[in-house]
């Protein structure tokens, strides 16, 4: 079946290359992938499939497609994203973006692309398929706050099923290159901001003042000891100040100063006593300097967690598929993703296909403005995401 189902793929690598260019043309944002949409339902209505939930939550974007419907056995979902990025594309290309100011450049136009071939190739295959596949298109990757993971979760989009997977086009891998890795594979994603509060003065005259810029500074670099002193060195952690702001101009010295940053950890009980630690800083470096100070903390996704066993299995079509020294143990990335939530409900496993071609230009990493993939992945991916379906299916 897997030698069937990779000839399968390979045989429609022409329309996977050109539905990735025309969602890579026409990005949208997230929760505003309307066109996408409308375009991968219309695909999958053309495969056969006439059983599709389309839209969620009164907002029209996102589709879930069913294979096997009311079949008896196991379940599997297999995941894709469908938003772009807010930025402009710089590479010149046929197909580059002709939205201002929005790009895919993290890949998702690919990751469509990929899932609509399994879709494609499994129903040509419907009869043989020992179970059900459910396709999730998923909206709003990109917006932590309002993920689209979460929002697919509400509305049932796991229902029935016993595992999901995906993967995640990846610059870091050489091309063709399957990544995996059992566990955390992925951080968590927190984010906080602190406001601190002084009193505003002439900059000629600042002992008639509080300096609320002078605590945020030395906050700065109190927060680096979070890790350095607070959390174990066998942990993994970042503590990161990614804005800060004050003032309105050179002579003034400020009422108030903005922080705002992140927290990535592997480790849920590291991620648990982060607040609390950052918070018993913030106010001992408020008190010192005669300010008050306010942190808000916000826990936005988990840790992606692959299940030991799936991954195994995944491991092991991949080999098959791609041959052992085309799949790799990777190191756990602190970036993050929404593909956690389902994690947390299901076992499965997010793994990484490498597109990094220095040939074909396309090393940049995610979310630069030239990012591109090397497109002779398509139907590697479709393959296997194809196979792994049917190995869980068929418990081999």
């Amino acid at each position: 079946m897997m030698e069937r189902l990779r000839g399968a793929a390979a045989e429609i690598a022409a329309e996977m290359t050109a539905w990735r260019r025309e969602f890579h043309a026409h990005p949208e944002l997230s929760f505003e992938e309307v066109g996408t949409t409308r375009r991968v339902a219309e695909l999958l209505r053309s495969f056969g499939y006439d059983n599709l939930k389309v839209g969620l939550g009164g907002v029209p974007t996102g589709v879930v497609a069913d294979l096997g419907v009311g079949r008896a056995g196991w379940g599997v979902a297999l995941r894709a994203d469908l938003d772009a990025l807010p930025m402009e594309e710089t590479a010149d290309r046929p197909y580059r973006s002709q939205k201002p100011g929005v790009m895919h450049s993290c890949g998702h136009d690919a990751h469509t692309a990929m899932l609509l071939g399994a879709a494609k190739i499994l129903k040509c295959l419907e009869p043989e398929i020992p179970g059900r596949v459910r396709f999730i298109f998923q909206p709003s990757e990109e917006s932590p706050h309002r993920s689209g993971a979460r929002a697919m979760i509400a509305e049932g989009a796991l229902e029935g099923m016993d595992a999901i997977a995906g993967i995640h086009v990846w610059s870091g891998l050489p091309s063709g290159v399957l990544g995996y890795r059992p566990g955390a594979a992925m951080a968590s994603s927190d984010e906080w901001e602190c406001v601190i509060t002084g009193r505003g003065g002439h900059g000629a005259m600042p002992h008639e003042a509080v300096d609320p810029v002078v605590a945020a500074s030395a906050l700065v670099g109190m927060l680096q000891t979070v890790v350095s002193r607070r959390i174990s060195p066998l942990e993994t952690a970042v503590v990161t100040v990614g804005k800060i702001e004050a003032g309105t101009t050179y002579n003034i010295i400020p009422e108030k100063a903005f922080l705002q940053g992140t927290v990535r950890t592997f480790n849920p009980e590291v991620r648990r006593r982060m607040p609390e630690i950052m918070g018993r800083i913030v106010q001992g470096v408020a008190g010192a300097s005669d300010c008050t100070a306010e942190l808000t903390y916000r826990e936005t996704l988990p840790s992606t967690v692959n299940d030991p066993v799936f991954t195994d299995l995944a491991r092991r079509v991949g080999e098959e598929l791609l041959g052992s020294d085309r799949v790799r143990l990777v190191e756990p990335t602190m970036g993050a993703e929404d593909m956690s939530l389902y994690l947390e409900r299901l076992p499965g496993a997010f793994l990484f296909l490498g597109v990094g071609n220095e040939a074909k230009g396309t090393t940049f990493p995610q979310h630069h403005p030239a990012y591109d993939i090397d497109e002779a992945v398509l139907p590697l991916g479709c393959a296997f995401l194809s196979s792994l379906a049917w190995r869980f299916l068929a418990g081999t």
